[in-house]
C-alpha cells in the first residue's frame, strides 16, 4: 500500500492522532477491545460505511473507497506484522509514554529512541543499548521496534539470545522438529527483516560456532545496511573486543550508536 507523501498526510490526517489516522487505546486489554483503532476525529468522523468491511460504499451509482478504508486496510497490516514480531507479552503495545526516564542516561536514551521514530526511515545508525540487568534496555527497545511498526507498517523481528535464537537455530538441526533443515530460511530472514531487535546480546559465547553465527548475523545486516537494535548487560567497548577477533566489535560500532543505561532495576515499576 503506498504511503501519502507527509504533506498530503498532515492535510488528510489532524494533530490528535499526529497526522497518521489511527490512535492507540491504552486500556484495549481491560476493555477486551483492539489496541488500535481509526482516529475518531479526522477518520471516523468522515467514515460512511460504519466500518463494514470491506470498506466501501455506493454513491451516485458508483462503488467508492470510504474514507476510513486506506487506515483500516493499514491498521490490519499492523496487526498481521505485530502478531508475528516476536515482542515478549509483557512488552508489547508498549508506546514511547510508557517508557519513565529516571536518570540523564535513561533520559538520553529515549531522546535518541524518539529521535529514530519521528525520523525514520532516514536514521543512518541503529542502536546499543547496555547496562546492567533492570535498567529498561529491553522495554526501550520493544517500545522502538513498536512505534515503528505502528507507525510504517514495516517488518520487525525481536529475538533473544538468551530464550530463542540459538536453541531456534540448534532444533533445526534435528528431524522431528517443526524447523528441521530451515536455518538458513530462519538466518536468512532474520538478516534481511527491515527491523531487528537482538536482546540480551553477547551473553552466549562459548562456542566458536555461536560466535560465528552472530557475526554472520550482524555482518550481513550492516551489509544490507538494515536498522538494528541491540541490547547487552556487557559493556561492548570491553567485552566484545575479542569476540570473533573484535569483528563483531568493530561491526557494532559502525553500524550502530551505543548508549550506556545503568541504574536500578527498571522492572520494579512496571
Amino acid at each position: 500500500m503506498k504511503t501519502a507523501p507527509p504533506s498530503q498526510r498532515k492535510a488528510k490526517y489532524c494533530n490528535y492522532c499526529d497526522n497518521t489516522g489511527i490512535i492507540h487505546n491504552p486500556h484495549f486489554s481491560e476493555l477486551g477491545e483492539n489496541a488500535l483503532a481509526p482516529c475518531p476525529k479526522c477518520v471516523i468522523a468522515k467514515c460512511t460505511c460504519g466500518g463494514e468491511d470491506p470498506f466501501y460504499i455506493f454513491r451516485d451509482g458508483k462503488i467508492e473507497e470510504c474514507f476510513c478504508r486506506e487506515t483500516r486496510m493499514k491498521i490490519l497490516k499492523i496487526n498481521a506484522i505485530y502478531n508475528r514480531c516476536g515482542i515478549n507479552r509483557k512488552y508489547r503495545w508498549k508506546r514511547l509514554n510508557d517508557y519513565k526516564s529516571v536518570n540523564k542516561q535513561a533520559e538520553d536514551a529515549k531522546n535518541t529512541a524518539y529521535e529514530i521514530v519521528t525520523r525514520f526511515p532516514d536514521v543512518r545508525k541503529g542502536l546499543f543499548l547496555w547496562g546492567n540487568a533492570g535498567t529498561g534496555k529491553t522495554l526501550l527497545s520493544s517500545i522502538i521496534l513498536t512505534e515503528l511498526i505502528i507507525r510504517h507498517a514495516v517488518e520487525g523481528r525481536f529475538i533473544s539470545i538468551s530464550r530463542n535464537l540459538f536453541k531456534t537455530l540448534q532444533e533445526s538441526f534435528h528431524e522431528g522438529s517443526e524447523t528441521y533443515g530451515e536455518s538458513g530460511r530462519i538466518e536468512k530472514e532474520l538478516a534481511d527483516v527491515d527491523i531487528l531487535v537482538v536482546d540480551d546480546f553477547g551473553i552466549q559465547k562459548d562456542t566458536e560456532w555461536k560466535q560465528e553465527t552472530l557475526y554472520d548475523l550482524v555482518d550481513a545486516r550492516y551489509e544490507a545496511e538494515k536498522f538494528t537494535i541491540f541490547t547487552s548487560n556487557n559493556n561492548p567497548h570491553k567485552s566484545f573486543k575479542d569476540l570473533s577477533q573484535g569483528r563483531i566489535l568493530s561491526r557494532i560500532k559502525e553500524m550502530c550508536r551505543i548508549l550506556e543505561i545503568s541504574g536500578d532495576d527498571y522492572r520494579d515499576r512496571l
